[in-house]
């Protein structure tokens, strides 16, 4: 039974992304020629690989065991171009990496072009994650996260931990008291992510700090809470690395104050490839040479 290498492909894309179009997007062929391939590819095998859902296509029993074998070679393919890239002395290979806003912008929008500026034949990809990363099916190559992987395969690093303080905006306390306790935080409106799109509750902060918080304006990215804190419309938890240099007012912060850490992740068959340990590294090593940036000055 033919099961060739674009065969693989479609397969695994179609996989990944669930849809028809997006697969095609990816792969840079037509819809109409991946409908076909897989009808193709389901009739050689005598059975449907994928059924439809209301969230796209899903594997069938038979489609999840031809999965592990199309990913096996897969592998093999990159493993095969990464040896002969190694042979001539390259570390060719594109590598997607995908990261939440916050640390995205402030660190890996500044370093990644650097990095193939380094390494000519090196390309890069830099995605916006603020949900739910998955690796297992390919949205990037590498992540970072702010969670820990409590299953799967997976390389993980830890790149830092980073401090968090409440803040308020320049003259959002013109004429009112600056609040001294808790309790009279209740008085103000706050600034959060919103509910159902809290990839983490790790990001939870006006619950850890009252229950019951007068949150007025919500965002789910955390550049855009900055610049309502910015703009007055409330007090808002915010990384100290974004409020370097800014005129935000730290409210409590001897009482109010959080550490949370950013994880490097990538799929453990990943691990010998040597473009993905280059861009890992890399990331890694000046990272870890931005320390200093990621924890508050002391008050």
């Amino acid at each position: 039974m033919q099961f060739n290498w674009d065969d693989v492909r479609i397969f695994l894309e179609i996989e990944r992304t669930g849809r028809l179009s997006r697969a095609a997007k990816r792969l840079g062929v037509s819809h109409t020629t991946i409908a076909r391939r897989i009808r193709q590819m389901e009739a050689r095998f005598g059975c449907h690989l994928f059924e439809p859902t209301d969230d796209g296509l899903i594997l069938t029993a038979a489609g999840s065991q031809v999965l592990q074998k199309a990913t096996e070679m897969e592998n093999a393919a990159v493993d095969i171009s990464d040896r002969l890239a190694r042979l001539e002395g390259k570390n060719k290979g594109r590598v997607r990496v995908g990261a939440p806003d916050g640390f995205g912008n402030a660190v890996l929008s500044h370093i990644l072009p650097e990095l193939v500026k380094e390494n000519p034949g090196t390309e890069v990809e830099f995605v916006p994650v603020p949900a739910s990363h998955k690796l297992w099916r390919r949205d990037v190559d590498i992540a970072v996260s702010l969670d820990r992987p409590l299953s799967g395969q997976v390389i993980m690093r830890k790149l830092t931990d980073y401090d968090l303080r409440l803040y308020a905006g320049p003259g959002f306390f013109d004429g009112k008291n600056v609040p001294t306790c808790r309790e009279e935080l209740r008085e103000y409106p706050f600034v959060g992510y919103i509910d159902e799109l809290l990839y983490t509750p790790e990001l939870d902060f006006n619950r850890a700090i009252l229950p019951g918080l007068n949150v007025v304006y919500r965002a789910a990215t955390v550049k855009a809470q900055f610049d309502a804190v910015k703009n007055n419309a409330g007090l808002g938890v915010l990384p100290c690395f974004m409020t370097r240099n800014t005129n935000l007012l730290p409210i409590m912060p001897e009482e109010i104050n959080f550490v949370r850490t950013y994880w490097l992740l990538y799929p453990e068959e990943y691990r010998l490839l040597s473009h993905i340990q280059l861009v890992s590294n890399f990331i890694h090593n000046r990272t870890r040479e931005m320390y200093d940036i990621f924890r508050c000055p002391a008050t």
